[in-house]
């Protein structure tokens, strides 16, 4: 893009008349320049918007132009990102879901073939020991004592084994990593896995004192209320006990704890009580810690995207591990680096690693299913 075109894409832009893709190429060039500002405390969020923009047009070789008053950057692509500006916490993660700039990816130029995001993956095993793959074109799976459905009322398989009804007899839903799914318990419960994670529970809940399933993995549940049984989820040294309510449970062996986060209701963790905000912390020790958590970045994967918050290096990499069906490895020692900002997981792996470059801190390289990390 030439000096004209440039200053024609400024003005489009402070007109209110750029499209998509032009207004998230403005805007990537701001966000890099706000990278390099800090804010005082004498200073007002207008003062900085305008250096920014000063700096903007003195990059692209255009004449100085203070930015007209009652401009507003548009927050669409990066709201998070900005609101971290204001605040001066100095680190950004930018994010843009159009990603316009082709050929001016870093991590493409590294890669001979990309690697796509998880998708609707798992696999049904049923109390006889027959497996089934679910259809990666559904998203869910419905299980209850007349037949095995999709969730849209697909039949999923007429060759149920018998006594299919009876009590104690149980199914198992893995996802792979790279790999999603949904489940209706045969009470009606809703549980979405995340990748590499599985869940056990009985054909049926007739004749039990208590709805009790197993999970290993990460999963989100949505309990049907029964004030006459209550729901409990065993795993990785814990037992979480519900009658009614919605929560998370992320129990990975890699991880460095078990975390149990509340969302609505009421929930028991082993002896402690969750309210709604609140997250169980249970260390490798067996110790059990309460606190208030942001409930929006912990169930950010069920809705589709990456969320951080001050979120260290390795624990994102393992997410990415999980989710795109990769091997991280480090050259050297592991970055001592954090991550605030959103990013789809519908997103190819080239584009996560392309913005998570944008701090300069690390660099990456991708050969095959692996990825490289490399401080700078």
């Amino acid at each position: 893009m030439n000096k004209a075109e440039t200053e024609v894409l400024l003005e489009r832009y402070l007109q209110g008349k750029a499209n998509a893709d032009e207004a998230a190429l403005v805007e990537r060039w701001y966000l890099k320049e706000a990278d390099q500002q800090v804010l005082s405390d004498a200073e007002g969020f207008e003062h900085l918007r305008s250096e920014i923009w000063l700096s903007v047009r003195t990059q692209a070789g255009l004449p100085l132009q203070k930015v007209k008053r009652g401009f507003r950057f548009n927050y669409r692509y990066a709201a998070a990102a900005l609101l971290l500006i204001t605040l001066s916490l100095g680190l950004i993660l930018y994010v843009n879901q159009y990603n316009p700039f082709g050929s001016d990816l870093k991590i493409t130029r590294l890669i001979g073939k990309d690697i796509a995001p998880g998708k609707n993956s798992a696999t049904l095993t049923l109390a006889d020991g027959k497996t089934i793959a679910l259809s990666a074109a559904k998203q869910g799976v419905v299980i209850n004592a007349a037949a095995l459905t999709y969730n849209d009322g697909t039949l999923l398989s007429s060759d149920v084994p018998e006594p299919y009804e009876v009590a104690k007899r149980t199914i198992q839903i893995s996802t792979p990593k790279g790999g999603q799914y949904e489940v209706v318990l045969p009470d009606g419960t809703r549980v979405w896995l995340n990748a590499a994670s599985s869940l056990k529970f009985p054909v049926s809940f007739a004749g039990s004192l208590s709805r009790e399933v197993d999970l290993s993995g990460e999963a989100y549940f949505e309990v049907a209320k029964d004030k006459s049984k209550a729901f409990k989820v065993r795993g990785s040294g814990q037992v979480v006990e519900v009658l009614g309510t919605h929560f998370n449970i992320n129990s990975y062996e890699d991880e460095a704890a078990v975390t149990t986060t509340l969302l609505e209701g009421s929930v028991k963790v082993n002896a402690a009580v969750l309210v709604p905000g609140e997250q169980s912390i249970l260390s490798k020790r067996g110790l059990i810690h309460i606190a208030p958590v942001a409930v929006d970045q912990v169930v950010a994967w069920k809705n589709g995207a990456f969320q951080f918050d001050e979120t260290d290096f390795a624990s994102i990499m393992r997410q990415l591990e999980r989710w795109y069906d990769v091997e991280i490895k480090y050259k050297g020692a592991v970055p001592d680096i954090h991550y605030t900002g959103r990013i789809p997981r519908k997103s190819k792996i080239s584009e996560v690693l392309e913005m998570l470059e944008e701090t300069g801190s690390v660099r990456f390289k991708i050969d095959n299913r692996t990825v490289f990390v490399n401080k700078r």
